[in-house]
């Protein structure tokens, strides 16, 4: 199971891993005079789709073709795997002047879910992160021999209030900082194609940049099914959600994890350096993908109490906690 890549898609015909090719496919849905389209790569990190509904095969493929350039564009910025991406450039250099209007939109939205989740959102943890890959890939099994004082001196090149954002600049106040989007950029992504597929009028789509986002039901008014992957589980569901528009976002430590018994993974809380443990899994739904990706990292690192302080700050959006033991919690 990659990064994050805790939710299954169960197609119109039946469940489909998201790792299925999806390249070329299409069919018409039965009564309606619109056909299913679909595109499969990836991007960001991730297996990525694109389902539309649309009675013009040629406009079908016009308009996928639009999306994915707009997506190879959005990749170019946010990508930690691009060398050239913007984002990359921000953390080898420690500043960007006059950086484009999306980077800037998304920096922004990332520091107001920093401020809403009390910093248990940080897009600056990516100095963290690194620490611990560079321990565990230099043959290292075991935390037995973390330095707690490397570690201290990590944690100082770490907080969202020492990332400059204004619409001239984007810098960081210390050396040694560095950003990852990876919590948050798919999820804005996923947004901004479905807003151009909306502008091109379509109301039968599920877009998949790393999460999902529905714009209305499937033709015939039958209702996207997302499937839960089991965290206990491996190939088991635990749930599936209907979907006839929003967003859903999970994630999961299980994914990416360093040490052989995956206390440390790819999640960390920035305001301890540890790896979050409360639970197995957290899924989020939200009217928008953006909202339910930041958030679904965030609450991993938060108490019940205080994920049910936060989401008065985001109306529409609910929780799904699945502690260690398998217990369920809806917020």
């Amino acid at each position: 199971m990659t990064r994050r890549r805790v939710i299954r898609l169960m197609a119109a015909g039946g469940l489909m891993s998201c790792g299925a090719s999806l390249a070329g496919a299409s069919g018409a849905w039965a009564g309606s005079a619109s056909s299913l389209h679909l595109w499969h790569g990836q991007a960001l990190g991730a297996d990525v789709s694109l389902q539309i509904y649309h009675a013009d095969k040629s406009q079908a493929d016009r308009i996928i073709d639009n999306a994915v350039g707009l997506l190879r564009e959005m990749e170019g910025l946010f990508s930690l795997y691009r060398t050239d991406s913007l984002l990359n450039q921000l953390n080898t250099t420690g500043m960007l002047l006059k950086p484009a209007v999306p980077f800037l939109d998304l920096l922004r939205t990332a520091q107001q879910v920093s401020h809403a989740t009390q910093g248990a959102f940080d897009i600056t943890v990516q100095p963290l992160w690194q620490f611990y890959k560079n321990h565990f890939t230099a043959g290292r099994k075991t935390v037995s021999d973390l330095s707690a004082a490397d570690l201290a001196t990590v944690r100082r090149h770490i907080g969202y209030d020492g990332l400059l954002v204004t619409a001239d600049k984007i810098a960081f106040a210390r050396p040694g900082m560095a950003a990852t989007l990876n919590g948050i950029a798919q999820g804005y992504v996923t947004d901004q194609v479905s807003a151009y597929l909306a502008q091109e009028g379509l109301t039968e789509v599920l877009v998949d940049m790393g999460e999902y986002r529905a714009l209305g039901p499937q033709a015939g008014g039958a209702p996207w099914r997302i499937g839960l992957a089991d965290p206990f589980r491996p190939g088991g569901l635990a749930d599936v959600l209907e979907m006839r528009g929003g967003a859903v976002a999970t994630s999961s430590g299980g994914g990416d994890i360093f040490d052989a018994q995956g206390d440390y993974h790819h999640l960390l809380d920035p305001r301890t350096g540890l790896s979050p443990s409360r639970y197995a899994s957290v899924t989020v739904t939200a009217p928008e993908a953006t909202t339910a990706d930041a958030l679904s990292t965030a609450f991993c690192s938060l108490s019940e109490p205080d994920i049910k302080t936060c989401l008065k700050s985001f109306s529409g959006t609910h929780v799904r906690l699945t502690d260690p033991q398998g217990h369920v919690a809806l917020l």
